[in-house]
């Protein structure tokens, strides 16, 4: 299933392809990334090979697709998607899978609890834009009497 967000972005974005099988996990990062990147959401590797998105800036790829396909798939996407960067998403740090692909060369992961601050702030460093953690904050604190 694809997500197609383009109408919600402008074309000077950069541009991120989203690969994550679990619905509930792309659809969060999709949701959190539109309004600052184009994204492409996909649930499938098949499906993101197949996009006519050919040049994206970062590839987020899930786990679970490693744990799937081999590791050799990051081999792959590296080898696609050369100058782009990779950032895996994984439940923990501590996944053998995720040692495992940041030795094969993904720059970085996203690790739960996904949250706005650390999934924007691991892409804007991937990218190599500005981080500011002094700014001011895009949640909006709730307090109940």
């Amino acid at each position: 299933m694809r997500f197609d967000t383009e109408t919600y972005t402008s074309s000077g974005c950069p541009r991120i392809l989203l690969i994550e099988p679990e619905q509930v996990v792309r659809s969060a990062l999709d949701y959190i990334l539109r309004e600052r990147y184009q994204t492409h959401a996909f649930a499938s590797l098949d499906d993101a090979m197949t996009s006519p998105m050919k040049t994206p800036d970062l590839v987020l790829v899930g786990i679970a697709i490693l744990r799937d396909r081999g590791e050799a798939v990051l081999d792959e996407l590296i080898k696609v998607f050369a100058s782009t960067k990779v950032l895996l998403v994984a439940e923990r740090n501590s996944d053998p899978l995720v040692q495992t692909g940041l030795e094969r060369g993904a720059h970085g992961v996203i690790t739960n609890p996904i949250s706005f601050s650390s999934v924007c702030e691991a892409v804007r460093i991937a990218l190599g834009e500005p981080v500011f953690h002094d700014g001011p904050s895009r949640l909006i604190p709730v307090t109940f009497d």
